[in-house]
């Protein structure tokens, strides 16, 4: 007899609906809380949201959590050359 192995096709899809949350309350968390930790995370799980099947969240994801981190780091920027620039008192 003739083993048949296994078509990869012929797996179930996982869901990526917990993937899909997860970029989204990380993507929320880029713009408040230690950017430089959710940001990364959000776009990992909208890369794996998009291997998954759902594309349009996924490049959704990443696209806003770069995004909140380029904002961050402007942001920052800003305020930290506007602090070291103030006038001191006599």
């Amino acid at each position: 007899m003739e083993e048949r192995l296994p078509d990869l096709n012929d797996q179930p899809r996982k869901d990526p609906k917990i993937f899909v949350i997860l970029g989204w309350v990380f993507t929320a968390l880029t713009l408040f809380v230690m950017p430089f930790i959710f940001g990364p995370a959000a776009i990992v799980m909208g890369a794996i949201a998009i291997k998954r099947g759902s594309k349009s969240n996924g490049i959704w994801i990443i696209v806003l959590s770069a995004l909140f981190l380029l904002l961050y780091v402007l942001v920052t920027v800003f305020a930290i050359s506007f602090l070291m620039n103030m006038p001191t008192a006599p």
